[in-house]
């Protein structure tokens, strides 16, 4: 009984239904209502809001269902219980998930539709007409649930409005017909937006915005707002704060301290930056619940989010973006993803293998635009690139825990001569390294999935290094040629000066070059000299 009392409750990671979630006391609800607060009084009040998969958006639309319906018990000691929320006014709350609409054929997602909408009607005490088309059900649905409020106003909250689409995105007749019949059922939404007093949708991607939401364009988007960044999923601070004694627990269980059980934490899972015009970052919520349960360091988004979706169009296209540490993107290549095209970069950020790394402002004098450069948030979402790609097989994954076991000791010709050799190799036959880009790319991936954080295009001043690599006990200055030599990138290394900022200091510095053969397919054996202070 005594362990049982002091057993830590952990953030959910299954459990996305509010009022279980907090009577259940299994789980922890880490507070977000101070923003919810902010969401449910926005000026705009037909919302929406897109995430990564597994990234609370569900349980969020359950804590607005028992904001907006008072049911006040629920939220004793949150924030939203010392702010001026009128707890003496609830509204019907209309609440689904499209998933319930989606079908393997056109016919079983109309079908599913109608059938959603009569199970509506019946939940909320309204006739179900079946001599009307569905589209119709459901606006008579709205006025009549809305003429039963004592407000005369409801609420409505639709999760994964985008799963009936994603559905045919390799059939695309099918696609445009469903696509179609979307369009006027949530067009009803907008033509009884009188009668809605909030409005959240919510998905993982925006393929159906240009056609579903013409039909909606009162809908405002709040995915890249900058008072909701945090929103869904945690912060550092809240590993400082509320989710303190259970980075305390999974220090203790792996034989770390505070700071370093956080620091292990924060690079597997953290890194989304969701608003380019805040530098808050989150975790992945689920991974950082899995783990903290679990005890353990490894993979879990993968297992509960993968995007069949993502993973098909990355097979198909047959590579990765050119480098996947540095992947430019402009604002209005994020917000909209063309279901005919799929464009890879779209997909990668909207699915959550990429995130927002840095914003390069625009100058609105020379009518400049922002742009943005994308790369993997974390060690976690490294790895999943890697299984996507085919390198999940055993003897990969044994190179990189050898690879990680040599940085970590300062090994550097082991493992670049030895490790980093084993992984180039492990690289698909039919996956083409073409130039020295592209050589690279393999590299920053490799070596940010040992943890190593590798800095790609290292300013100087003559130019850019490579990559470089920081330890606590050295520095690491890379250069890399193709189809040319290890010595003519150590020639480069020098005499453009690329480690001469870290010569003298407390570290001691290493130079490291790195020729890829094609014929071979890998890398030349690599150069590595250690440089002298000054």
């Amino acid at each position: 009984m005594e362990n049982e009392e002091r057993r830590i409750k952990v953030p959910t990671t299954g459990v996305c239904d509010f009022p279980s979630l907090i009577l259940g006391g299994k789980g922890k609800y880490v507070d977000k209502t101070d923003l919810l607060y902010q969401l449910a009084n926005d000026a705009d009040q037909q919302l929406f809001i897109s995430r990564p998969r597994r990234f609370g958006k569900s349980l969020m639309l359950s804590t607005l269902k028992a904001m907006f319906e008072c049911r006040r018990e629920l939220f004793k000691g949150l924030a939203i219980d010392r702010l001026p929320w009128e707890w003496d006014k609830p509204f019907p709350v209309v609440s689904f998930t499209m998933s319930s609409a989606a079908g393997s054929t056109y016919e079983k997602f109309t079908s599913n539709l109608r059938s959603l909408v009569e199970d509506l009607a019946s939940e909320h005490g309204v006739p179900f007409d079946k001599d009307k088309t569905t589209e119709k059900n459901f606006e008579d649905f709205l006025k009549a649930a809305a003429a039963k409020s004592p407000t005369r106003q409801i609420v409505v909250l639709i999760d994964e409005y985008d799963e009936p689409v994603a559905k045919f995105l390799n059939d695309i007749p099918t696609l445009n017909r469903v696509r179609s019949d979307l369009h006027d059922f949530y067009e009803k939404l907008k033509v009884n937006s009188g009668s809605i007093r909030f409005l959240m949708m919510t998905g993982v991607t925006k393929l159906t915005k240009l056609s579903v939401f013409s039909g909606m364009n009162h809908l405002k988007d709040r995915s890249m707002d900058e008072r909701f960044a945090t929103l869904l999923g945690y912060t550092p601070d809240e590993l400082d704060g509320a989710l303190r004694e259970n980075v305390e627990a999974f220090g203790e269980k792996n034989g770390m301290d505070f700071k370093a059980a956080k620091a292990a934490l924060l690079s597997w899972y953290d890194g989304y930056r969701f608003s380019p015009r805040s530098e808050a970052r989150v975790c992945n919520p689920v991974s950082l619940g899995s783990a903290l349960e679990s005890g353990e360091l490894k993979g879990y988004w993968e297992t509960t989010g993968r995007t069949t979706l993502i993973i098909n169009r990355m097979a198909n296209a047959g590579k990765l973006p050119a480098d996947l540490e540095n992947v430019p993107a402009r604002p209005l290549t994020l917000d909209v993803c063309d279901a005919e095209t799929l464009p890879m970069v779209s997909l990668l950020y909207q699915g959550g293998y990429l995130t927002i790394k840095d914003v390069k402002r625009g100058d609105p004098t020379k009518d400049e635009t922002d742009s943005y450069v994308l790369a993997p948030p974390n060690l976690e979402v490294r790895e999943a690139l890697s299984q996507a790609m085919g390198l999940d097989e055993d003897p990969f994954n044994a190179l990189v825990d050898k690879a990680k076991r040599q940085i970590a000791s300062g090994d550097w010709m082991g493992y670049l001569g030895e490790s980093l050799f084993g992984l180039y190799a492990s690289v698909p036959p039919d996956w083409q390294i073409k130039d020295e880009a592209e050589a690279k790319r393999y590299f920053l991936l490799f070596a940010s999935m040992t943890g190593a954080n590798p800095q790609p295009e290292v300013a100087t001043m003559l130019g850019y290094a490579d990559a470089v690599i920081e330890t606590p006990k050295e520095v690491c200055v890379f250069e890399f040629k193709y189809r040319k030599s290890a010595k003519a990138a150590i020639k480069q290394i020098r005499e453009r000066g690329y480690a001469d900022k870290w010569i003298g200091g407390e570290r001691p510095v290493t130079l490291v070059g790195i020729n890829f053969n094609p014929k071979k397919r890998n890398i030349d054996m690599p150069i590595i000299e250690k440089e002298c202070k000054m």
